[in-house]
C-alpha cells in the first residue's frame, strides 16, 4: 500500500489550519460527472414522461415544488426536478437528495449529513486500557525453512482492561474509546461527507507543557457503518512510532490523549483541509501517567466543541456521488423563481428519497420524504462462459470476488488487542458476504525473522496468523504472492539462505516511500523475486489460487512512478538500469546525433545522458525523495520525446524483470505468472492524451510516470494479469469498455477499487493545483480534487462479464480505503446475483 503520507506532525498543521466564512463571491465550480455519464449513455431518455411524485416544501418565506419519478432501475441516475422560489436575501439554499437515509434508524426525525452538516455533536467516552507484553520464549519466527511450524497467536500475555489515570508501562498498550452521535447530523464514512477520528498522543512536562510524540500506525481511526443519532462506536487505539525507539507500547512518564473527531470540511477551498482529512469538530483530551506498576487512580477528562457555524460547501455549486446529490443558490438582491433539476443515483434498497431545502444564516431545513420504487431489472448478470476467474466450491464453479486485505499492516492488532477475534470475525464476515479470493500486500515485515530476527513483531505476527491459520479455517483461496516492493533492499539481504550465496545489488538513489531503493538493472532482481515467490509457496501455497485454465496469479505490488494530485513522480531506477537505457538509445538511433535530432538536445555522447539528474522534486511536505520531471528547459521534461524513449525503456525492462522471473518461478510451480499491482489509477488501456475526457487522458500519461506504456505492454507479451488501487470514479460505460479492451488484447483484470472514497480531478479556473502538465494541456488550468462514493456492483457487474475479476481494497484506513456498509451490501448483492444467473 502506498506508503507515502504526510508526516503527522504535518497532518496536525494542516487540520488546524484557520477557516473562515464562506464568501459570497467565492468561485465555485459543479460536480456533475453521475448525470453527465448518464446523458451521454442515453440513460436519462428512460424517466422522460413517467409517472412522477410531486410535492412541495415551504421554509420561512422559501417555498421549494419538486417531481420525481415513482419508480426507478437499481443504480439508475433519475432526475429530480424543482423551482425554487425565494425573497430577496442573503442567505444561500441547498436542494439536497439522499438514497441512502433508513428511516427506522432516524427515531422520525429529519436529519442532516456530512454532504451539508447540520450540528455535529458527538459524546466521546475514555473506557480504558489494555497493556500487554511480549511472549518472546513462545513465540515461534520464520526461518529461511518455510515449514518452520505455526507461531501461538498472539504474541503477548494481556492485562485485563481497566479504566484508571495510571496505565502500566508495557510494549503494548491500547486504550479504547466510544463515541455517540447526540446530534442532528448522520455521521457517514463515505465518499464526499464522511467523519473519522485522529487520536494524537503528547508528552507532558514538568511545567505541563505538551509535545506531540506519537500517531496511530493508520492515522485515522474509521468507523465503516453509518451512524445516525443515539447510535455508538467504539475504538481501540494503539500509538506508534513514538522518537526514543519505543512503538506500540508506553514508557513511563506522564502524556495526554488527544481523541479528535473531524469532518471533511468544504466551507471554503483549503488544499490540506480539503484534500487530507478534515476540520475538528470535537475532542476528548485524557491526560494519562504511565508508570511500571498499575495503579487505580482517577480519571481526568475535559471535552471540546468546536463550533464551525455554517458549514455548506463554499466552492460547489453542484455535486453528485452515489446516493446523494446537491445544488447550491446563491443569495441574490430581488426575489427570484428559479428552476433545477439535481440527479440522483439510487440503490436497489433505496425505499425513500430524502428531499432537503437547507438555508443559511442561520441554518434551517425542510424535509419530504418521498416514497419509490426501485426495480432490479439492471441487477441481472450475463453468464461469461469465457471468463477463467472463478472459484470451484462444492464442485460447482463460482465467480471470483478478489478482496484486498491487509492484517499485518493496518487491521490486526492496529485494531485492538484481540486481533484472533477481530480477524476472525473480519475474514468470517468476507467469507459470508461472498470473497472467495483474498489479495496479499505481501508486506515485508516478516522476512527479518527468515534473516534471524527472533524477537515479537506484531505486523508479522498477524499477518502469519491470517495466512498461516485463518485462510485455512475459512477455506479461502489467496492469489499467490512474491515481494513488495521489489526495490526494497531487505529481500535481498534475507534471500541469501534461499539462494546458497550472498547477494550484493547495486543500489539507486532514494527510491519508493523515500527508503534506500535497489538498482531495478541488477540481474539478481529475477532471481529474488522467484526465490520469494518459491518461499511462499512453499509455505502457504496450499492456499494459492488458480484459474480455470490452469494459470496461477502470482501478485507483486510494484509502483514505479505516480500521477496523483499529491505525488507526481518517477522512481530513480539505478546506475546499471540506466546504463541500459544508453545502450538502448544507442540501438535505437545508431548515433548520438541522431539522438540529439530527435530529442532536441546537446549530448556531447552517449554517456552524458542521465534523465534523472538535475530534476526538480515534488513540492510537497515531506514527500522530496524522487525526481519531478517539471523543469521547462529539461531535455527530460514530462512529455518531451527524450522523456517518452525513457519510459518506453522503463516499460521493457520492468517486462525484462517479469519475464526472467518467471522462466525461474515455473520451474517450481507449473502455469504460474507474474501479476502487477500498482497504484495511481492505472488502466492498462491505451488512454487518449488528447481526450476532452481527463480520465483519458490519465490513463495515458499515468502509464508513462508508472513505466507500464500500453503499447510496450502488448509488445512484449508478458504481463496478462493486473490490477491497481483504483481511485479515479470512471464512469460505468468508460469502465466497462476499459475491461473489454483489457480482455480482448489477453489482459486479465482484477482491480481493487476504493470505491468508498474515489477522488476525481475537476478541472477550473480557480481551485487546486496546476494540472497543465499532468494533463498535457496547452493552457493552464487548475485541478481540485473531489471526494465521492462510488457505486460498486456496476463496476463489479461489467468487470465480470467482460472477462475480470471483481475486486475491492477492504481494510486500508490509513489510506480511507475500506469497506463500509454500503460495499458490504453491495458485495452480499452481487454474491446473489451470480447464484441467480443462468448459465
Amino acid at each position: 500500500m502506498n506508503p507515502l503520507t504526510l508526516s503527522i506532525a504535518a497532518l496536525i498543521g494542516a487540520s488546524v489550519v484557520a477557516v473562515g466564512p464562506a464568501r459570497a463571491d467565492e468561485p465555485t465550480f459543479a460536480y456533475t460527472a453521475l448525470s453527465d455519464a448518464a446523458r451521454k449513455a442515453g440513460q436519462l431518455d428512460r424517466y422522460r414522461n413517467v409517472p412522477l411524485s410531486s410535492g412541495s416544501l415551504a421554509l420561512g418565506d422559501c417555498r421549494l415544488t419538486y417531481s420525481l419519478p415513482r419508480s426507478a432501475r437499481a443504480y439508475d441516475v433519475v432526475p429530480i426536478r424543482y423551482t425554487l422560489e425565494r425573497p430577496a436575501a442573503k442567505r444561500r439554499a441547498a436542494v439536497e437528495a439522499v438514497a441512502f437515509e433508513d428511516a427506522a434508524r432516524t427515531g422520525g426525525k429529519p436529519l442532516y449529513d456530512l454532504a451539508i452538516p447540520g450540528n455535529m455533536r458527538v459524546k466521546i467516552e475514555y473506557l480504558g486500557s489494555v497493556s500487554a507484553d511480549f511472549d518472546d520464549e513462545r513465540y515461534i519466527p520464520l526461518t529461511a525453512d518455510p515449514k518452520t511450524p505455526i507461531s501461538p497467536f498472539p504474541p503477548y500475555r494481556r492485562d485485563a482492561m481497566v479504566r484508571s489515570g495510571t496505565v502500566r508501562a508495557a510494549e503494548a498498550v491500547w486504550f479504547k474509546f466510544r463515541i455517540t452521535n447526540t446530534g442532528d447530523t448522520v455521521l457517514d464514512p463515505d465518499g464526499f461527507g464522511a467523519s473519522l477520528a485522529q487520536p494524537l498522543l503528547y508528552a507532558v512536562d514538568e511545567s505541563g507543557k505538551e509535545r506531540y510524540v506519537a500517531g496511530t500506525i493508520n492515522g485515522f481511526e474509521r468507523n465503516p457503518n453509518y451512524m445516525y443519532p443515539g447510535e455508538s462506536v467504539e475504538h481501540w487505539i494503539n500509538f506508534y512510532n513514538a522518537p526514543g525507539g519505543w512503538v506500540r507500547g508506553m514508557k513511563p512518564g506522564d502524556y495526554k490523549i488527544h481523541f479528535r473527531m473531524l469532518f471533511r470540511y468544504y466551507k471554503e477551498f483549503n488544499w490540506g483541509i480539503n484534500i487530507w482529512h478534515g476540520a475538528e469538530f470535537a475532542r476528548l483530551e485524557v491526560p494519562i501517567r504511565v508508570r511500571d506498576e498499575a495503579a487505580d487512580t482517577p480519571v481526568e477528562e475535559r471535552f471540546v466543541a468546536t463550533d464551525h457555524g455554517e458549514t455548506m460547501p463554499g466552492f460547489l455549486s453542484a455535486f453528485e456521488e452515489f446516493m446523494t446529490t446537491f445544488r447550491i443558490h446563491r443569495p441574490g438582491d430581488r426575489p427570484t423563481r428559479e428552476e433545477g433539476v439535481v440527479y440522483l443515483q439510487v440503490a436497489p434498497w433505496t425505499k425513500d428519497v430524502v428531499l432537503k431545502l437547507i438555508l443559511t444564516d442561520p441554518r434551517e431545513m425542510a424535509v419530504a420524504r418521498v416514497p419509490i420504487v426501485i426495480t432490479e431489472e439492471t441487477l441481472k448478470i450475463t453468464h461469461n462462459p469465457k471468463n477463467v476467474m472463478v472459484v470451484e466450491k462444492d464442485g460447482k464453479e463460482e465467480p471470483a470476488i478478489v478482496v484486498m486485505a491487509l492484517p499485518g499492516m493496518r487491521s490486526g492488532f492496529q485494531l485492538g488487542p484481540y486481533p484472533e477475534v477481530h480477524m476472525d470475525e473480519e475474514l468470517r464476515e468476507l467469507r459470508d458476504i461472498g470473497a472467495n479470493v483474498i489479495s496479499n500486500t505481501a508486506g515485508g515485515w516478516w522476512i527479518g525473522e527468515v534473516g534471524g530476527r527472533k524477537d515479537v513483531e506484531l505486523h508479522s505476527a498477524c499477518y502469519k496468523y491470517w495466512y498461516d491459520v485463518l485462510m485455512r479455517k475459512h477455506g479461502m483461496k489467496t492469489l499467490g504472492w512474491a515481494v513488495y516492493p521489489p526495490t526494497g533492499p531487505d529481500w535481498y539481504t534475507y534471500a541469501e539462505p534461499l539462494l546458497g550465496r550472498k547477494v550484493e545489488p547495486s543500489m539507486a538513489e532514494v527510491g519508493y516511500g523515500g527508503h534506500r531503493s535497489v538498482d531495478m538493472g541488477d540481474a539478481s532482481v529475477p532471481e529474488v523475486i522467484a526465490a520469494w515467490a518459491k518461499y511462499n509457496y512453499e509455505r502457504w501455497g496450499d492456499t494459492w489460487y488458480r484459474t480455470r485454465d490452469g494459470r496461477v496469479p502470482i501478485e507483486m505490488e510494484d509502483t514505479w512512478g505516480w500521477m496523483r494530485d499529491d505525488i507526481n513522480v518517477r522512481y530513480p531506477v539505478g546506475p546499471k538500469a540506466l546504463q541500459r537505457f544508453r545502450e538502448w538509445v544507442a540501438a535505437k538511433y545508431g548515433s548520438i546525433e541522431a539522438a540529439n535530432k530527435a530529442w532536441n538536445s546537446k549530448y556531447a555522447d552517449f554517456a552524458a545522458i542521465d534523465p534523472q539528474a538535475d530534476q526538480g522534486n515534488e513540492d510537497f511536505g515531506d514527500l522530496k525523495h524522487a525526481p519531478v520531471y517539471n523543469k521547462p528547459d529539461h531535455v527530460f521534461h514530462d512529455w518531451t520525446p527524450a522523456t517518452e524513449d525513457w519510459d518506453r525503456f522503463r516499460t521493457h525492462l520492468r517486462m525484462d524483470i517479469l519475464r526472467k522471473a518467471n522462466a525461474i518461478i515455473r520451474k517450481t510451480i507449473p502455469g504460474a505468472e507474474l501479476s502487477v499491482r500498482t497504484e495511481g489509477s492505472n488502466i492498462l488501456t491505451p488512454g487518449d492524451p488528447k481526450s476532452e475526457n481527463m480520465h483519458r487522458r490519465h490513463i495515458h500519461y499515468s502509464q508513462r510516470r508508472n513505466a507500464m506504456v500500453y503499447d510496450v505492454l502488448r509488445q512484449e507479451d508478458v504481463l496478462h494479469f493486473y490490477n491497481d488501487y483504483t481511485t479515479l470514479p470512471h464512469s460505468e460505460y468508460d469502465w466497462r469498455e476499459a475491461m473489454r479492451e483489457m480482455v480482448a488484447w489477453g489482459g486479465i483484470p482484477m482491480f481493487l477499487p476504493m470505491f468508498n472514497h474515489m477522488r476525481d480531478i475537476v478541472l477550473n479556473p480557480h481551485h487546486g493545483r496546476d494540472y497543465r502538465v499532468h494533463y498535457g494541456l496547452d493552457t493552464p488550468t487548475n485541478g481540485a480534487m473531489v471526494h465521492c462514493l462510488v457505486a460498486a456492483f456496476p463496476w463489479w457487474k461489467a468487470t465480470y462479464e467482460e472477462g475480470g475479476a471483481p475486486g475491492i481494497i477492504w481494510a486500508d484506513f490509513g489510506c480511507d480505503a475500506f469497506g463500509t456498509e454500503t460495499q458490504k451490501r453491495e458485495m452480499k448483492l452481487l454474491s446473489d446475483q451470480f447464484k441467480k444467473m443462468a448459465r
